[in-house]
């Protein structure tokens, strides 16, 4: 049972990482850079530092979810005890859940949300 529970949440995981490596670039290509000045004439600094390294999610989520997937294949067919498989394939999965969410997290948060609040004064 905790076998099946371990591999859903790896590919789950890995699911996720290429959803936020697809899904980023798509609202990117909505919204360039200059959508930065639209709500206003302030810019926050975070919003313009993550305009520069945002465009770069798609190929670093989609190397990520490589790496993951053979890194798990490595882990199952290894020697070692099925604790130790079922941990190591939970803790990838978790990882991998916790990038894609700071990826689309950190999308929303800069495109959308501090621009508005800066300029809300």
């Amino acid at each position: 049972m905790f076998k099946l529970i371990a591999v859903l949440v790896h590919a789950g995981g890995i699911a996720a990482m290429m959803v936020a490596g697809a899904l980023v670039p798509a609202v990117l290509a909505l919204y360039p850079p200059t959508h930065l000045g639209s709500f206003g004439p302030i810019i926050p600094a975070i919003s313009q530092t993550h305009a520069n390294w945002l465009p770069l999610v798609q190929p670093v989520a989609w190397a990520i979810a490589v790496v993951s997937a053979a890194i798990g294949i490595l882990v199952w067919r290894s020697r070692k005890t099925v604790e130790v498989k079922v941990n190591a394939a939970l803790t990838i999965g978790a990882l991998n859940f916790s990038l894609a969410l700071f990826f689309t997290t950190s999308l929303l948060v800069a495109y959308f949300y501090l621009p508005k609040i800066a300029n809300a004064a």
